[in-house]
């Protein structure tokens, strides 16, 4: 099976037809360039997926979408691998790939994955990472923390962090397999946060959970530490879940 969202392997081609504009307007994607990821056919899939453009049942046909994309059908094939993989599509022989009904219970199931996830890396990744690198990272959540809401770029900036943030764990889990499942569902939440925007209070949130789960590294309490990352998982979840499909139980 490809792993999911291989920064390695790049798509190039000569003689890339360019879709026409007839084509853009009519599906809202952006025509991507020669060097684009298979990654990004699947992250806008998945925004228009979220967004309802295309909606559940929808056929996904690969030439078709290779042609809006401007791109062969190799990284759109790749693309839809991907999306069958973490259950936004399934593929069935008389059909080919169709979308699936997506809603609050399915998000609610992909964050529960993610926290099995997250908290095992955490859990393995304590006594692992430098306590100078720890301390870095716990003097910069301190810093988010204190000037929230004093410059209109914070948001962003605690998205960058919160990235980096997850990112060092996993990286520093001693388990690939478990860095790119990790990987796999990062990408998901990304997606869904471009979507309903970035949120200051979730972002405010998400900075005191960190804190926690940095304090409990540097303590080298495995067991407060994965702790602290499913009530922060648990916390995003239900937040994500109420912006992203309000009043749906």
């Amino acid at each position: 099976m490809v792993p999911l969202l291989e920064s390695a392997i790049w798509y190039r081609m000569a003689n890339m037809k360019r879709p026409s504009t007839a084509n853009t307007e009519r599906t809202g994607f952006s025509a991507l360039s020669r060097t684009a990821l298979r990654h990004e056919v699947a992250k806008s899939l998945v925004t228009a997926i979220f967004e309802r453009r295309i909606p559940a049942n929808s056929r996904l046909v690969v030439q078709k979408l290779a042609a809006q994309f401007g791109v062969s059908a190799t990284p759109v094939r790749e693309a839809l691998l991907e999306l069958e993989v973490i259950g936004i599509i399934e593929t069935t022989h008389n059909r080919g790939a169709v979308v699936k009904h997506f809603g609050r219970q399915e998000l609610r199931d992909i964050f529960h994955l993610r926290r099995v996830l997250e908290c095992e890396a955490v859990r393995c990744a304590c006594g692992r990472i430098d306590s100078a690198r720890l301390a870095e990272l716990r003097e910069g959540v301190c810093d988010l923390r204190d000037k929230a809401g004093q410059e209109s770029s914070w948001s962003n900036s605690a998205m960058e962090q919160d990235i980096r943030f997850h990112g060092l764990i996993s990286s520093h889990c001693g388990n690939p397999r478990l860095a790119n499942e990790i990987e796999r569902y990062s990408a998901i939440v990304e997606v869904v946060r471009e979507v309903m925007g970035n949120k200051w209070d979730m972002q405010r949130r998400a900075v005191d959970d960190h804190l926690a789960i940095v304090d409990a590294l540097l303590a080298e309490d495995a067991e407060a530490a994965a702790m602290a990352m499913a009530a922060h998982i648990d916390q995003t979840a239900k937040m994500v879940c109420d912006a992203m499909f309000p009043g749906e139980e």
